[in-house]
């Protein structure tokens, strides 16, 4: 169990980590919180720069909810006692502990990341709703994490240094 826990606050600070980088990429991105639309897009990816900070993007919201959902989440739950099962099963337990609020909400963010990272869209107006959608939702990969990690520290012991 130990080892467990220890593999748990890892992949918490991994989390953290993450959780700065698309804080940062985000505040970069989209200063002022202002609308994704069309135009604004069009400008974005009028510039090799632009392309970069929109990937960026992209990439962190993306890595950080598989870095959530694949092992930060099943790792929780074994530290907790429980049985980790397919992802939605795992979103159940963990909205049943009240660190997730919806998991049909992240069954449609992994959508909206598998959209993003996958397809290729021509449409402006629908490009522009995808990071849109992302930056909206990113609350909740902070949320979930920032739930975990309280949870943690206060129901499972420090990193035992001596493993």
């Amino acid at each position: 169990m130990t080892e467990t826990i220890n593999r748990l606050w890892q992949i918490l600070r991994v989390v953290e980590k993450e959780a700065h980088s698309l804080q940062a990429v985000m505040q970069r991105r989209f200063p002022g919180h202002g609308a994704i639309s069309p135009a604004w897009l069009e400008g974005q990816l009028a510039t090799p720069e632009g392309i970069d900070r929109l990937e960026s993007f992209v990439g962190k919201f993306s890595r950080m909810q598989d870095t959530l959902v694949d092992k930060l989440l099943p790792h929780f739950l074994l530290a907790v006692g429980e049985e980790p099962g397919t992802a939605l099963d795992n979103l159940r337990r963990a909205e049943r502990l009240g660190i997730v609020s919806d998991p049909d909400q992240w069954l449609a963010m992994r959508r909206l990341r598998n959209h993003l990272v996958h397809e290729y869209v021509d449409d402006l107006a629908q490009l522009a709703a995808a990071p849109a959608k992302a930056r909206e939702t990113a609350g909740e990969l902070y949320k979930t994490f920032h739930g975990i990690k309280a949870y943690a520290g206060k129901n499972l012991p420090p990193v035992d240094k001596t493993q």
